[in-house]
Formats: structure tokens, C-alpha cells, sequence
């Protein structure tokens, strides 16, 4: 039921973009001072990010023809469990910004039917001149969630807003992001990040079930002397769910991600 993982092989590139997107001066002192401001990537510069997700998607049904299925065999409860470690470089800059060099290796494990299939890619991303990743069509849910960070982050109680469209497991959408920060401590911005949207994709071939429901919620952690989001740690609700015969039908899906970054600046050289 799940939509294909090589999907988010191929995003998972823009999504690191999104992390080196977050380049913020460095600071002198080890704790953590507002206002920030974004500056630009270097040649040279190289991320390294590890995530871990664990998505599962239930189908619903009346419960007796559920348990017809169940009992024929079929899969109701899909559960993929996705590792993916990734790195990417500056190689060049240009009049419309950085371009990156992404890799990415996925490990997904298929729990109910017990398998695993591990891929790659290799990709080359144009940055705008904000560092942040110029992105074509829908965008994973988890990495549109911090896309568009402010040019500067000024205070405690920073409130902003973001629209994207986004790619889900049951199909693509729209979602609004409001964020707002709500710590600064030992070198670390805390931004709170509620996601809300609607799944009109028809990628399920279920039309009749449109529109869906897109829920987010979680926090990242901007490190204000690496100049990235070091940490990021969302809870996912989707839903394509109609009523039927005093229950419901479709599918309900439950993802949680957390993801981790560590930026390595190049060094300059003389003059």
C-alpha cells in the first residue's frame, strides 16, 4: 500500500539542500545570542545527515470485511522502517547561488513482509542565493517543514509562516507551516513547527476518498555557530478516510522521523 521508496531517494537530496540552507554567521561566545543572519555557503563546505523513520499505514475497513481480508492473507497494517545516511559538498557558486553535490543511501525494511531493499543516488542541486534549494514539484512532508527559514532569526517568539506543496505516502497536497521559536540555549534555536494541509493527489487511485487530511508536529534545532538545523524530530498524521456503514474506510497513516546534521565549513585560505 506504501508508495514506492525510491521517491524519497531522490528527495532526500533536496532535503539535505534544506539543511545547508540554514548557514547562520558564527558566533564568538558558546551561548546562544540573537538576532542570527543566514550567510552564504562556501565551496567546499560538506554536510553529513542521518535519518531514521519509522511509517505505517492502516487500512481501514468496515470490521467484518476487514476481517475477510485479514484472514485471506492480506497485509492491513504496512509498517516501513527507512534509514537513510546522506552528504553532500558545495562545488560551485553562481550569480543564482551555490550548487551542491548530494549522495544518499536508503536501507528500507519492509516489517510485515520482511524484506529489505537498500538503493542510492547521486544528485546535483541549485541553490538560490539563500542557500535554500530551488525545488521542482511536490516536497517530502518531513523536509518542506523548515524550508524558507528566515533571512534573520531576531528574537524569542519569532512567529512565521510557510505554504508548500508537499509529497505524503498516501498521495501529494498542500500544507502550512507555522513556526515559532521558542528557546535559545547552549548554542541552540529551539522553532516549534506545526504542519496542517489537505492530500488532493490521486496516487492511490481512490478519488472517491480526496481530499485527505495532513497533520505535522515537531520541533528543529538550529545551531547558531555551525550555521545548520542539527536536529529535527516530527510526528506525522495522514488520513484518506470517508464514512461507511457507520465506520470508516480508507487509509490511516502514522509516520515519525528524526534526523540529524553536522556541517563542516572549508577552510579559507589566505587574503
Amino acid at each position: 500500500m506504501c508508495r514506492g521508496r525510491t521517491i524519497r531517494v531522490l528527495a532526500i537530496a533536496s532535503g539535505f539542500a534544506a539543511a545547508l540552507a540554514f548557514a547562520i554567521a558564527a558566533l564568538p561566545a558558546d551561548d546562544c545570542r540573537l538576532p542570527a543572519s543566514i550567510v552564504p555557503l562556501r565551496v567546499g563546505d560538506t554536510i553529513a545527515q542521518r535519518t531514521f523513520e519509522v511509517d505505517k499505514v492502516d487500512w481501514r475497513l468496515p470490521k467484518k470485511r476487514l476481517e475477510r481480508f485479514r484472514a485471506a492473507g492480506v497485509i492491513i497494517d504496512e509498517e516501513q522502517r527507512v534509514a537513510i545516511t546522506a552528504s553532500g559538498v558545495v562545488l560551485k557558486t553562481t550569480s543564482l547561488g551555490p550548487v551542491l553535490q548530494a549522495r544518499a543511501a536508503i536501507s528500507s525494511f519492509d516489517v510485515p513482509r520482511q524484506t529489505q531493499i537498500v538503493t542510492s543516488s547521486n544528485t546535483t542541486l541549485q541553490l538560490g542565493p539563500d542557500n535554500q534549494p530551488r525545488a521542482v514539484g511536490p516536497i517530502d512532508l518531513a523536509d518542506a517543514a523548515m524550508i524558507d527559514l528566515p533571512q534573520t532569526l531576531r528574537k524569542l517568539g519569532q512567529r512565521w509562516r510557510t505554504h508548500l506543496a508537499v509529497e505524503t505516502t498516501l498521495g501529494d497536497g498542500d500544507a502550512t507551516f507555522d513556526h515559532i521559536i521558542v528557546a535559545c540555549a547552549n548554542g541552540l534555536v529551539e522553532v516549534d513547527v506545526h504542519g496542517h494541509g489537505t492530500i488532493t493527489g490521486p496516487q492511490y487511485h481512490l478519488p472517491k476518498l480526496l481530499p485527505g487530511t495532513i497533520e505535522l508536529d515537531g520541533s528543529a534545532w538550529v545551531n547558531v555557530r555551525l550555521g545548520i538545523v542539527t536536529q529535527e524530530s516530527y510526528v506525522i498524521h495522514d488520513t484518506l478516510l470517508k464514512p461507511a456503514e457507520g465506520e470508516q474506510i480508507g487509509f490511516d497513516e502514522r509516520r515519525t522521523l528524526d534526523a540529524n546534521a553536522q556541517l563542516h565549513k572549508a577552510a579559507q585560505g589566505p587574503g
